[in-house]
């Protein structure tokens, strides 16, 4: 192929992040279709898209140049002033790597540049440039350099000087003065004046385009690209703009005509091309170094560990069989130079189960190892579940094991921590990743800055399938008729829906992998460049988890699984309320308690198996083994979940199974003759094909990637391979159809199995430990105020007490006092660990507190101020005290200044003279101190939901469980089982309301809608808001009719219609529409006992003042028996300030109305 006579030597991709538009595969193709030699990639401050464009480049036969345009600091880069702030702040230089030395030196650079040099942008000096400059070739800039910048401002003289340094600095043949000719108004003097200092110092001139976008057409979306950048629209007209639309890759003849007086400027950048000739390398693996001990080789050492490991799980005698599988294991591992990857690994685990922090029994195919499972690494035997090392390690397929390790999710930081002080604390990143345009979040971008509205935008956006996950514009164009004719139909739609299809794919934005670690054998910027996010502390690869792998460095994914820490944290609670150790490592497999919780699906809180479908699955299935958990953690996923019916039917003998071939039977038998898991189909291939299980790997890989290529020859391999077996062809052929069908649907059983037994473990402690395990959970969940709500709830069916805090009795977290479960002062808002602290060494030294005043005698009052004291009292941390909350409160500030008094005395060595006295006792009769009377109970709940987040003692929606109950209402909980547009009747208080105008002038609202499960985002538009602001405004219990929506910030509920309760009942004419029911009895509990003398007659006059239809019920709590009374005479209204005025009375939950009825 004839190239074209250009090159493209400063060239911006999707990586200079909103500025670029260009994305990397279609850039390499371009250039290809230009028939370009080479081009280079100058993204603005980094590489971030260094590795994958050169790979892109080399397979599409282009020569690639990796390079980066440069921020310089007018001065020093740690200086940090306002000259060099803002946009178009630091100085720009283009810099290319000719060679292996200038890569090294610019990775240097850009990540200097981060951690050192960044103010607004990531900047160097020309102290770092002259350190780094070998094998580099330095273009002199753009309008933003800093040469041209001096020739804008006319010092020639210093411009010159400037550029006489850099050829200096990088040597005379690998400096270039830049031109470029976009149609700019000051270019044409730069570029004169630029001639004249290259004249002046001898340096050749090249041409560039700073190409910033593809397509001549493209300049609309990239000036969209930008405004999606600095937050403003296409209409702004101060916006940062490009003034022209001549910023695209253009072709050789293009940029001959820019440069057409210039011609040496074009053909200078084949001369920089021929001068950029690095070549990468992909085959060397850069393991960490991990110090064996003297004596000893990575591969010795590894087998000592592995070897003695055996013995500890297996016994001393494991058997020839599973020796014989650890050698073969060690032979590969070693042979493959991974020992050290093994025993650095270990290393890491071995650390954290010293510290006590829980480790997962294994994730992903690393479970299938043996050798892991006798260093420790792993916990699930692979022998006893039929685990397979190949489908972790392929001994012939060459690469990186990838083991990723789950820990308690809240002290995962701790083993990173010491691997970064183990290996160097330069040698150990975080890596980043990045965010791309979707098709939904392209059109809503685009539409912003168009200055659509935001319900036409929102609308478009929903008219794009949401399935399959990440779908293209063009596919939901061809899969969505209303979408087609929406963009079709409407010209403003048609323009967005083009940019939005230029832009889509784009990478938006940098952000941290919440999980991948990177550990190298050298300082990390020997090999990729370093990224400082501004925001956070972590050192930072500048490269994705792809690039890294490639180039050989470990990555590790140090996961967070907050299930580990549920189950350590049960461990304690256990020790500490019954004095018993469990290892969590030795419970039984078979404790018929646990398999009784999963097969009546009491699995909410149980790891992998709380879904509504997974609980009616269990439901069906009644596992009876671990396997059985295996099975459904891998079948419950979408796809294979339409196998689980016939599963069962086949567990429980009521579906016939057939194998097509004994083997089948063999490998099948356990799952029912259904291939559920990849590591089968290995199987299969192994004993009827006669396939290594390394090529049976390389078979799986095949099938569930569809390589038709590789699959062709992999099946005729099958064929004779079952020949050879006296096999049939048609059988083989249908036993292949049959591998063919089930390897889309296969899941990896080691990854299964590991994850089966987390599942298992925590099914074990809720059935047998329940407690403590449900403390364990709430303490989990601190932070999410809807898990906790449905936990208490849980708590509540389970038949477990969760009592309020108590500053006598509560811990910092939940914990487990005799049969019930403490909230712990942590869940307090505004306490503090500093707070917390004080209370509890205080209460640990000197014993309960007696009285408020005695709490703030001698708790820290520095520590435990007037705010903290509120919240308390709020909470009913108090409560065991024996006096209203209401009181508490009233005298807290008193309380306060007694104690701060006390404790000031006690400081200065003055003891009261009534302090020295013994403490007088009330004598009979006298004078009672007068007690504040309690709140109302919805006030009293309001609190608790202040400083709590959910309510504990009651719920004020409880009085009405009763309408709940008739009306067949959708719950909160429910609404993840109803689908997009469901209709659904809602009910519940309304919070958060917020209030906004649409662009034509009418009152719209959007607010939260509490029930007794949790809450859901509920619109509601100007029609039925009219209607139903008055009930928004009051605090009422709502009905709420309307659909379900799921938009990208995902469920919400449109409303329809809203009205408060009691006027629908009001309203009731027993039309299903209303959605209201009429009540029919009111019951009232009293414990004869323990209600106050006076209570009875109390409650007469209540009941009296409420007079009303409904049937009065008095329910008597004797000492053996309960006695109902029919109240002839006294019915009653059964209205929420009745229920208020008798649980004020009486205490929460005393009131139940009954509603007949369905609307």
């Amino acid at each position: 192929m004839q190239h074209s006579e250009f090159v493209h030597l400063h060239v911006h991709s999707e990586y200079s992040l909103l500025d670029g538009a260009a994305q990397l595969e279609k850039l390499v193709q371009k250039a290809k279709d230009l028939r370009l030699p080479a081009i280079a990639l100058t993204d603005h401050g980094n590489l971030f898209g260094a590795i994958d464009f050169y790979l892109a480049a080399q397979k599409a036969g282009v020569k690639p140049i990796l390079g980066c345009e440069l921020y310089v600091a007018p001065g020093s880069r740690k200086e940090r002033g306002s000259q060099d702030g803002g946009y178009e702040g630091a100085n720009h230089l283009t810099v290319l790597a000719r060679n292996r030395a200038g890569y090294r030196n610019l990775i240097k650079l850009v990540s200097k540049a981060y951690l050192e040099g960044f103010y607004y942008k990531p900047r160097v000096d020309r102290e770092l440039l002259a350190e780094h400059a070998d094998g580099l070739v330095v273009l002199s800039g753009c309008l933003n350099s800093e040469v041209s910048r001096l020739l804008i401002q006319g010092e020639m003289g210093k411009a010159t000087k400037i550029a006489g340094w850099y050829q200096d600095v990088v040597g005379r043949d690998y400096y270039f003065m830049e031109v470029q000719s976009h149609g700019l108004e000051p270019q044409a003097k730069v570029t004169a004046d630029t001639l004249a200092i290259a004249k002046a110092i001898g340096a050749p001139i090249v041409g560039t385009n700073d190409s910033h976008y593809l397509e001549a057409g493209h300049g609309r979306a990239h000036e969209a690209l930008l405004c999606i950048q600095t937050g403003t629209t296409l209409s702004d007209p101060s916006r940062f703009r490009f003034s022209t639309e001549e910023f695209y890759v253009k072709s050789a003849e293009e940029m001959a005509r820019v440069f057409a007086e210039l011609p040496e400027a074009c053909r200078n950048t084949l001369a920089v091309a021929e001068r950029c000739n690095l070549t990468l390398d992909f085959g060397t693996f850069h393991l960490p170094r991990y110090v064996v001990p003297a004596g000893h080789t990575l591969d010795s050492y590894l087998r000592e560990l592995a070897s003695a490991g055996l013995r500890r799980r297996y016994g001393p005698t494991p058997g020839d069989a599973v020796e014989a599988r650890l050698n073969h294991e060690l032979a590969v591992i070693e042979k493959m130079g991974f020992a050290g990857y093994f025993l650095v690994v270990w290393d890491f685990i071995h650390y954290a189960r010293q510290q006590g922090i829980a480790v997962g029994p294994g994730r992903g195919s690393s479970a299938g190892s043996l050798t892991a499972y006798c260093l420790g690494i792993t916990n699930i035997d692979p022998i006893g579940y039929g685990l397979l090392f190949e489908r972790f390690l392929n001994p012939e397929r060459i690469s990186m094991p990838d083991m990723d390790i789950d820990f308690a999710d809240d002290r995962r930081d701790e083993v990173i921590r010491y691997v970064a002080e183990k290996y160097g604390r330069d040698r150990v990143a975080h890596i980043i990743t990045f965010g791309t345009l979707g098709a939904k979040a392209a059109i809503r971008d685009v539409g912003r800055v168009l200055g659509m509205p935001y319900a036409d935008v929102d609308r478009i956006a929903k008219l794009v399938p949401n399935f399959p996950l990440n779908i293209t514009l063009d596919d939901a164009y061809q899969k969505s008729l209303p979408l087609a004719e929406t963009v079709k139909s409407q010209p403003h739609v048609r323009e967005l829906w083009e940019i939005a299809r230029t832009l889509e794919g784009c990478t938006r934005h940098a952000s941290v992998h919440a999980s991948a670690v990177v550990i190298s054998d050298e300082p990390l910027d020997e090999h990729v460049p370093l990224y400082k996010d501004p925001k956070r502390p972590e050192l930072i690869t500048g490269y994705a988890m792809g690039p890294i792998e490639k180039l050989g460095l470990l990555k590790m994914d140090f996961l967070g699984l907050r299930t580990l820490t549920v189950l350590a944290n049960t461990v304690t609670l256990i020790k500490a309320s019954r004095g018993i150790a469990v290892d969590l490592d030795a419970l039984p497999r078979d404790d018929p308690k646990t398999y009784a919780l999963l097969s009546e699906a009491k699995t909410f809180g149980v790891f992998q198996l709380e879904s509504a479908g997974m609980r009616e699955a269990l439901r069906g299935l009644k596992p009876e083994r671990l396997e059985d958990v295996i099975a459904m953690v891998s079948l419950y996923r979408p796809g294979p979940m339409e196998l689980i019916p016939d599963f069962i039917e086949r567990r429980h003998g009521r579906a016939k199974i057939t194998y097509e071939h004994p083997a089948m039977e063999k490998v099948t038998r356990e799952t029912y003759g259904i291939m559920v898991y990849q590591e089968q189909i290995m199987q299969i291939a192994s004993e009827m094909g006669g396939f290594t299980m390394g090529e049976a790997d390389t078979l799986r890989r095949a099938m569930g990637k569809k390589d038709r290529d590789l699959m062709v020859t992999q099946r005729e391999k099958f064929r004779a391979g079952c020949a050879e077996r006296t096999i049939s062809k048609a059988k083989a052929d249908r036993v292949w159809e049959l591998m063919e069908k089930f390897a889309g649907y296969g899941f990896n059983k080691s990854h299964a199995a590991a994850y089966a037994l987390v599942a298992y473990q925590t099914a074990y402690f809720k059935a047998n430990y329940p407690v403590e395990f449900m403390a364990a959970l709430l303490t989990s969940e601190m932070g999410d105020t809807d898990r906790i709500v449905k936990h208490i709830e849980e708590c509540r069916a389970m038949g477990i007490r969760v009592e309020p805090p108590d500053v006598n009795v509560s811990a910092v977290r939940f914990s487990v006092v005799g049969d019930t479960v403490r909230f712990g002062l942590a869940a307090i808002k505004n306490v503090g660990e500093a707070a917390m602290e004080s209370i509890l060494r205080t209460r640990a030294e000197a014993g309960p507190f007696a009285s408020l005043e005695d709490f703030c005698a001698r708790v820290d009052l520095r520590l435990v101020n007037r705010r903290v004291l509120e919240s308390l009292i709020k909470a009913g941390a108090f409560d065991s005290l024996g006096l209203p909350r209401a009181h508490l409160l009233a005298t807290a500030d008193a309380a306060l200044e007694s104690g701060q008094r006390k404790q000031r005395d006690r400081a200065e060595g003055q003891a009261s003279f009534f302090d020295l006295l013994p403490a007088p006792t009330a004598a009979p009769g006298g004078q009672a101190v007068e007690v504040v009377p309690e709140w109302e109970p919805d006030q009293r709940l309001a609190f608790e939901k202040e400083v709590l987040g959910f309510y504990v003692s009651g719920h004020p929606l409880a009085r009405f469980r009763g309408v709940v109950e008739s009306l067949g209402l959708t719950t909160t909980a429910e609404l993840a089982t109803k689908g997009h547009g469901a209709r659904v009747l809602l009910f519940g208080h309304a919070t958060g309301l917020k209030e906004t105008s649409t662009k034509s002038g009418n009152r719209m609202a959007f607010f939260t809608l509490e029930d007794m499960d949790g809450t859901v985002d509920v619109t509601v538009f100007p029609e039925p808001y009219k209607a139903g602001a008055a009930g928004l405004h009051s605090r009422e219990a709502l009905l709420v009719r309307g659909r379900v929506d799921d938009g990208e910030k995902g469920r919400v509920v449109l409303a329809d219609d809203i009205r408060p309760l009691e006027q629908a009942l009001a309203e009731t004419t027993g039309r299903h529409s209303v959605g209201a029911a009429e009540a029919n009895a009111c019951r009232i509990r009293v414990a004869a006992a323990t209600a106050p003398d006076d209570a009875l007659a109390a409650l007469r006059r209540v009941c009296a003042a409420h007079p009303g239809r409904v049937s009065l019920f008095l329910h008597l709590l004797l000492a053996s028996q309960e006695v109902v009374v029919r109240c002839h005479g006294v019915d009653v209204d059964a209205s929420q300030e009745l229920c208020a005025k008798i649980e004020s009375l009486l205490g929460a939950g005393t009131i139940t109305v009954e509603y007949a009825g369905r609307a």
